[in-house]
């Protein structure tokens, strides 16, 4: 019978807009996530089975993307897209770590490491240079780029790697719109308790 039980909580803070210098657009007329919300999800690890085998969230978030260009269109609007991990380091949480709310009783095992936490991002057109293959982060401040920023604009409606033109997910909703999933596999080298991440989306412009 299984006697430790941990419970981990992912944050997910889906972030609009992350802002230039100024606040405002510079080749491009809008750039947005839709809908600007937050999500949370609750892993936990109460049996043998769930230790082995993990547990996977799909479709946990649903990033929808909207770019606008201006008026005449400006050929150098595009956009990158990325997330990044926090694990509130001003509370003294080590770099590697997640983030400690309570723990169960005493024990000498380890605090759950951020690698635990594997993210996977697809799509119809698997625009993403990533997509479909599990991601992690390593420590507090990673990002993985979901869009990279390559310089090349990819106009929508190619459905091909990395698309970055403007378009939006209501008329190009196989190449704007990205599902992600999360999976932990946590094994039984750590304190039972009750820990902390959080992934912020980040959607931004390149100059």
């Amino acid at each position: 019978m299984i006697r430790k039980k941990n419970i981990f909580i992912l944050l997910m803070s889906i972030l609009g807009f992350f802002p230039l210098v100024g606040g405002s657009q510079i080749v491009c007329a809008d750039v947005k996530i839709v809908p600007n919300t937050g999500e949370q999800a609750d892993f936990v690890f109460d049996s043998f089975s769930k230790y082995i085998a993990g547990i996977t969230f799909h479709g946990i978030a649903k990033i929808d993307i909207k770019v606008d260009d201006q008026v005449p269109p400006n050929p150098d609007c595009k956009w990158i897209l990325w997330m990044s991990v926090e694990n509130n380091p001003s509370s003294g949480t080590a770099a590697n770590e997640w983030e400690t709310l309570t723990t169960y009783g005493t024990g000498s095992s380890d605090v759950p490491k951020i690698e635990i936490l594997e993210v996977r991002v697809t799509n119809n057109c698997a625009t993403s240079p990533v997509d479909g293959v599990y991601q992690n982060f390593v420590q507090s401040g990673d990002i993985i780029e979901i869009i990279e920023n390559t310089g090349i604009r990819i106009d929508a409606g190619s459905c091909t790697t990395n698309v970055n033109g403007p378009g939006n997910y209501q008329l190009n909703y196989s190449e704007f719109h990205f599902q992600i999933d999360f999976r932990i596999i946590p094994g039984f080298d750590f304190d039972p308790g009750m820990y902390q991440l959080q992934v912020k989306f980040h959607l931004s412009e390149v100059p």
